[in-house]
């Protein structure tokens, strides 16, 4: 009898634990998810991205971009921006997402005066993209003429030169000038008093240019596949400049940048490996964007990246492991998915 009633003693607590076990879990779900509606409710209607200027693989990602995330996420819609404008129009909740490089955020946390304007308060990332390259493309006859196999070579000439470049608060034109001024202690100023013409378009009037031969030198910054380089190489022939190993190295150390080869055989008239300035492209949103919806959205990006690498081949470089750089801040909602997705 004393065991029976010890054993329905032990029998009755189970019961009480479990069914305590099972109020507490369930009442954690609802707390989740009733504090998930109320993030859910904070959502805005509409989902606006910025990208790049007309012509480049920032602005052709725009809308497989705004599809992926009308169709999983909330109505969204793309237009055209630059690393930096894209940087600002976030910071002040002009647009909710965008591209940029990692060098301005980079740049924006070190102690260079000149970079403190950067305004990142409310602007923090969702993920690297893909790797970013520097090219500094002049025309092969006039490289020929005066000599000319790389950045050192291109600096030195005192000539005419006609220079162009994206316009000002792009990412192309962004680094080139921390290029000139970090790495080859010059100036768009400096080089106009040796007598460069330097102009800012973008990439397709300056492409046209470059082939009609109205301009001899054209810097910006794209993918590791680019192409407007292989419909240059259709009409003329680009020379793809190297830059100074040193100079990399001083940019890494100050600003995070990175050094890219750019291998034999990528393009028609690499024919050795080309030393240049590397970088990340990456998405970044407000830091003010609901957790919940941060969330959302970077697993929209993530589950139709094949079709936007459909368009920009190298989107399908994104990956959960290349997704965070550290020392970048990151939305706790997208670094919630990526772990998740590490797991």
């Amino acid at each position: 009898m004393n065991k029976k009633h010890t054993l329905y003693k032990i029998l009755v607590g189970l019961l009480f634990t479990y069914s305590l076990f099972a109020v507490c879990i369930h009442g954690v779900f609802v707390a989740k998810a009733e504090n998930s509606k109320k993030d859910e409710n904070k959502w805005p209607a509409h989902l606006r991205i910025v990208t790049g200027p007309k012509g480049g693989q920032w602005f052709q990602m725009g809308k497989p971009l705004a599809d992926a995330l009308s169709k999983d996420v909330l109505p969204s819609s793309s237009r055209s921006g630059g690393g930096l404008s894209n940087i600002n129009d976030i910071n002040n909740n002009t647009a909710d997402m965008g591209f940029t490089l990692a060098c301005f955020l980079g740049a924006a946390q070190s102690e260079e005066p000149a970079y403190q304007h950067i305004a990142m308060k409310n602007v923090t990332m969702m993920s690297n993209i893909y790797p970013q390259v520097f090219y500094v493309l002049v025309r092969e006859d006039f490289a020929a003429t005066h000599n000319i196999d790389s950045m050192e070579a291109l600096l030195a000439q005192k000539i005419p030169l006609r220079f162009a470049s994206l316009k000002p608060g792009t990412a192309s034109e962004f680094m080139l000038n921390m290029l000139l001024q970090h790495g080859y202690n010059t100036s768009f100023e400096a080089l106009k008093e040796q007598g460069w013409q330097i102009s800012f378009s973008d990439y397709a009037e300056i492409a046209d240019r470059f082939v009609d031969g109205d301009i001899d030198c054209f810097a910006y910054t794209a993918g590791t596949d680019v192409p407007l380089i292989r419909t240059l190489e259709e009409h003329t022939q680009p020379r793809i400049l190297p830059l100074s190993p040193e100079v990399l190295a001083t940019l890494s150390k100050k600003f995070k940048t990175r050094t890219y080869t750019i291998q034999p055989g990528t393009y028609k008239n690499v024919t050795k490996p080309i030393l240049t300035l590397g970088d990340t492209t990456c998405l970044i949103i407000r830091k003010n964007i609901p957790d919940s919806l941060a969330f959302a959205m970077t697993k929209a990006v993530w589950e139709n990246r094949k079709a936007i690498t459909e368009v920009i081949k190298d989107f399908g470089s994104i990956s959960p492991e290349t997704a965070m750089t550290e020392g970048l801040p990151i939305h706790p909602g997208a670094k919630e998915f990526w772990e998740t997705l590490k797991k």
